[in-house]
């Protein structure tokens, strides 16, 4: 095999458009195609796309096609068809034997001449030129089948024939075994007639739930089943015996699945050769008809593009910050849509369920509708509820009933949907059946009668930080936050028992909502900040007497949200937040971090210092806290802190983080992580998301739907002269102006109007306009 010095295409000299981003020196955002375009493949790590439609999931890489699995409507579980992410593409001479992939990895052959990546809503494409070939591969997941496309365009750039062979690979992970009582994996494979479908089945699923197929444009030249058969005994998928010596005509017994099979191809100077791979999940019949074509493929993309184009304007920005309008008109938006589907990826979490639902409002009220309601009978009939479903997670978080009645008071306040409150639902494992209105009450009542000696909400096993484990393992341990949380759902209930006409749950609300802001400002309050919560010995956990974690940023930011600092205590807050847990990338979820294993803290002081839970930039805290200064006037403060968390943060780059330039991360990782400070674990899967979305459109824009109508402040950041958004509210459409020209006003449709909340009636059908001059 023959190689060069790669020639990576400079950013200079690609022709990015005025309106583009550019992005650290490696790729930009193509704001026209709603893309970002990766120049190298040599990114910091392989960077993740997510494709997916309601039932299947494929997350490829820039490297490869990545990993892909399928969920059941039903009960949520999960059948993997790739866990390992070994998906690729391998072009082969078989002349001269030169050989490399689109991807670059596995094989990582430097000699290509140009590469282009794009990360886009609904494809990953990738295009380079090598070895005299210009290749293009574009991967979609379809619209509704399980089951993932790969077009590939190969066009020969040589003066001279050229024959090559296109190869595909998927290792497969279709595996029932139960060791624990002795079942063993059988696999079964099988070929259509026509040799354009290959399929591996294993036969301890009698559905055939857990069967793969791949179906190629036309027939396979060459198929394999086992992963020795394609790499050989010592070989690799970097250097693969089927394709440096030869491709094995026995296929041995199958004990590693997978799908392989290749195309040969013979190109004359000039042309190209247009091919398409289908791999999908679940049982195919294996006939000559009903076979997939170009057509089907472009179909369902425009499907895809037609429903998130429709979903994507429902709301709009428009403001002098083109990275602020980038991300939260795409990229955020895009990112909270899959939370909003998918969760965090498998499973589903309580609280991580209300929360998407709580922000998934702003775009689909209905989705959040479904969530809402998918979540109820996962609650106790004393009003405790699950940590997580599909699979059934009973760790006992008291936390999950909060977020059930900030998830439906905002349901209720976009849609008008009162009628939802007397839904009925079961209770979990239990005959009980109760409205919704029943559900949230009960999940008040559980928080305000298990509470502790000091008046405070119980923690028996975490709360909001899954990792603070340790505080009340024997079960007289109590949550600061959790109790704040209360605090926030008394005032939502007093709103939606109003609605339901439960006077006297509305007077009950009340007086424990003042009982509690009372009893936290006593036993809470530090004099400096907010503590965090009370081991089982009584002992203040965020306290400044504290040599390790002596404030957390979490109830500073909720006493600000509920309404419990006061206006003598907030400004300390904010200066104590700003002194010790700011820096580059957001806020540290702690400070200091822990350094030893500490039984009354439990999981989180064993987490690395200055990473994740242990003082890391948690990027959700730190939206907490954004949103939290916005909501107290503090809004050039809160999109200072918005924009640290951006991937595209210049004080700390993607080739710094690691992190995808399109996605939020759920965290970066502090200072006191010493050589991993601003790095990145993992992108996509965090609530961060939604809480962005949030407060981008009602803290920093100041839109916010309330049970009476639509609020809007007349607060902008102070660098802005102008903003502009679009929102449909409750089906009529509203575009608001603002303009800084000193003096104030306000007018809706040409009318001059002081209505705050501005309520449904005052909105026409046609496209409202409301001007705001500052």
């Amino acid at each position: 095999m023959t190689s060069s010095a790669p020639e990576v295409i400079p950013e200079s000299a690609v022709a990015i458009s005025s309106n583009d981003i550019s992005v650290d020196g490696i790729g930009y955002f193509d704001q026209k195609n709603r893309e970002f375009v990766l120049n190298t493949p040599l990114a910091p790590r392989p960077w993740k796309n997510i494709l997916w439609n309601m039932g299947y999931n494929a997350q490829p890489t820039h490297c490869s096609g990545g990993i892909s699995y399928s969920r059941e409507p039903t009960d949520g579980q999960i059948t993997l068809l790739n866990w390992s992410g070994n998906k690729y593409i391998y072009l082969q001479n078989t002349d001269t034997g030169e050989l490399f992939n689109p991807g670059y990895a596995p094989l990582c052959d430097d000699s290509y001449h140009s590469f282009e990546h794009r990360i886009g809503l609904n494809t990953s494409k990738t295009m380079l030129e090598q070895y005299g070939l210009q290749v293009e591969v574009t991967q979609s997941v379809d619209a509704t089948h399980p089951r993932e496309y790969f077009e590939i365009r190969v066009h020969n750039i040589r003066n001279a024939i050229s024959q090559w062979r296109i190869v595909f690979l998927c290792e497969l992970n279709l595996s029932m075994g139960d060791g624990k009582f002795g079942a063993t994996d059988v696999f079964r494979a099988r070929h259509s007639t026509d040799c354009r479908v290959i399929e591996t089945t294993n036969l301890l699923d009698s559905t055939g739930q857990h069967t793969a197929w791949l179906e190629a444009s036309e027939p396979l030249n060459g198929h394999l089943f086992d992963q020795t058969d394609f790499t050989g005994a010592y070989g690799s998928r970097a250097r693969p015996q089927s394709l440096l010596k030869q491709w094995p005509d026995d296929h041995s017994p199958i004990e590693s699945p997978i799908l392989a099979g290749f195309i040969d191809c013979v190109f004359k100077p000039g042309t190209e050769r247009q091919m398409h791979f289908t791999l999908g999940l679940g049982q195919r019949v294996t006939t000559d008809d009903q076979r997939v074509t170009r057509s089907d493929i472009a179909n369902s993309r425009d499907q895809q593009s037609a429903w998130q184009n429709e979903l994507y304007s429902r709301i709009e920005v428009e403001t002098p910050d083109a990275e602020f309008d980038l991300f939260v008109n795409t990229w955020i938006k895009h990112q909270l849509t899959y939370c909003a589907y998918w969760n965090r990826g498998w499973g589903k979490g309580f609280r991580d369920s209300n929360q998407d639902a709580w922000a998934f409002t702003l775009l689909d009220a209905s989705r959040s509708r479904e969530m809402i309601l998918d979540c109820l009978p996962y609650q106790y009939p004393d009003g405790r509820t699950v940590r997580r479903w599909a699979p059934i997670v009973r760790d006992q978080y008291n936390d999950g009933g909060a977020w059930l009645i900030f998830a439906t008071h905002a349901y209720i306040a976009e849609s008008g949907d009162v009628d939802v409150l007397q839904h009925e639902a079961p209770f979990f494992e239990s005959d009980q059946r109760g409205t919704t209105y029943e559900h949230l009450k009960r999940a008040v009542d559980y928080l305000w009668e298990h509470r502790g000696d000091r008046g405070l909400c119980l923690m028996p096993f975490g709360d909001w930080n899954d990792r603070l484990t340790g505080v009340g393992r024997e079960g007289r341990g109590q949550s600061v936050w959790t109790s704040m949380a209360l605090v926030e759902s008394f005032a939502k209930m007093i709103e939606i028992a109003t609605l339901c006409d439960a006077k006297q749950d509305a007077k009950a609300f009340a007086s424990r909502h003042a009982e509690l802001i009372s009893i936290i400002r006593r036993e809470a309050w530090t004099g400096q900040w907010y503590s965090r919560a009370f081991t089982d010995a009584g002992a203040p956990v965020g306290a400044p007497t504290n040599e390790h974690g002596s404030i957390y940023v979490l109830p500073q930011a909720w006493s600000m949200l509920s309404g419990i600092a006061t206006q003598e205590q907030t400004p300390h807050i904010v200066q104590a937040v700003r002194e010790r847990l700011e820096c580059a990338h957001g806020f540290r979820l702690l400070t200091p971090p822990y350094q030893n294993y500490d039984p009354a803290i439990g999981h989180l002081s064993a987490t690395p210092p200055g990473t994740l839970e242990n003082g890391g930039n948690y990027c959700h805290g730190t939206m907490f806290m954004a949103y939290a200064l916005c909501m107290t006037k503090q809004v050039d403060y809160g999109l200072d802190i918005f924009k640290r968390i951006l991937p595209t943060n210049p004080n700390n780059p993607p080739g710094v983080s690691r992190q995808e330039p399109f996605s939020l991360t759920n965290s970066y990782a502090a200072p006191e992580s010493g050589d991993r400070a601003g790095r990145s674990l993992f992108s996509w899967r965090t609530g961060a998301a939604g809480w962005a979305f949030r407060c981008a459109i009602e803290g920093i824009l100041g839109v916010k739907a309330v049970i009476g109508g639509l609020q809007i402040s007349g607060d902008l950041p102070t660098d802005w002269p102008h903003a502009k958004l679009t929102r449909t509210y409750r089906g009529r459409k509203l575009v608001i102006h603002w303009r800084r020209t000193g003096q104030t006003s306000r007018t809706l449709n040409g009318i001059p109007i002081n209505d705050d909340p501005i309520c449904t009636e005052s909105l026409s059908d046609e496209i409202n306009v409301l001007e705001i001059t500052l």
